[in-house]
């Protein structure tokens, strides 16, 4: 029998809106840690944290995840833990991190905040979580060969941290591979900012250069089949050698310039 004929029609309505709204609800969770669900996510939070405050984290990921899926044409593998923790030393414990400058970090499959009030006070709520989304998102573009640097560029740039940012003087970059390099050599302020910019102007470039149908859609063109160079040539109609001499120059022509001491 059609278990959809013996639903009754309110409850079915009503399941339906729920799921629509991403309306969130309460699950049982581990000890220390209170849970609520969302369509895709499955928000854990500390005693320490508001249940209003785990809703405004809850709420806004399920949103920010429905604008990146439509934009990308990707989604997560599967639902997305989120982990919010009271207090500055349990995150920096969970993400193996030393300062707590990055306010939520993606870590091990699983996207961990710290305090929300600390988000607030840092005027880095939406950026934080944007930024460690949509590398969520792009992981499993990352295990299909689509490279760090790209999948970071398109973090930045997604996030709007770039209004925060500026031109890093003098930036130095003659191929993709740099800013992969700049990555792991600078994990923390004050050069880390600079490499912010060059990965979210990155973005700008493609974007501009190649109109965003394709500098989006490249994420997905990654299979796990072929390597960048032809997935390059592929989406974007150009070897990869000649798009990095351009980036390069547009890269240097929005860096600031060295200042003589003269």
């Amino acid at each position: 029998m059609n278990e959809r004929a013996v639903t009754p029609e309110w409850l079915r309505s009503a399941l339906l809106f729920a799921i629509l709204a991403g309306l969130t609800c309460r699950v049982n969770a581990q000890p220390g840690f209170t849970a609520m669900s969302t369509v895709r996510f499955d928000v854990k939070y500390q005693r320490g944290i508001a249940e209003e405050d785990a809703k405004r984290v809850a709420d806004y990921l399920q949103s920010d995840y429905e604008y990146l899926s439509a934009k990308l044409g990707l989604d997560l593998n599967g639902r997305l833990e989120v982990r919010i923790y009271d207090a500055q030393g349990k995150y920096l414990d969970a993400t193996g991190q030393k300062k707590p400058w990055r306010l939520a970090m993606f870590h091990r499959g699983m996207l961990h905040v710290q305090p929300v009030e600390v988000l607030f006070k840092e005027h880095s709520f939406e950026k934080s979580l944007s930024y460690e989304l949509a590398l969520a998102i792009l992981d499993q573009a990352g295990g299909k060969g689509c490279p760090n640097w790209l999948r970071e560029a398109y973090a930045v740039y997604h996030s709007g941290m770039m209004s925060d940012l500026t031109p890093p003087v003098g930036a130095r970059v003659n191929s993709f591979g740099d800013l992969d390099e700049e990555l792991q050599q600078n994990q923390y302020p004050p050069r880390r900012l600079d490499v912010l910019y060059l990965l979210g102007q990155t973005m700008k470039y493609f974007m501009e250069q190649y109109g965003e149908e394709k500098a989006l859609g490249v994420f997905k063109a990654f299979t796990g089949t072929e390597s960048s160079e032809k997935v390059f040539a592929k989406q974007f109609g150009v070897e990869m050698s000649d798009a990095e001499k351009a980036w390069a120059e547009y890269i240097r022509s929005h860096s600031q310039p060295f200042k003589s001491h003269q």
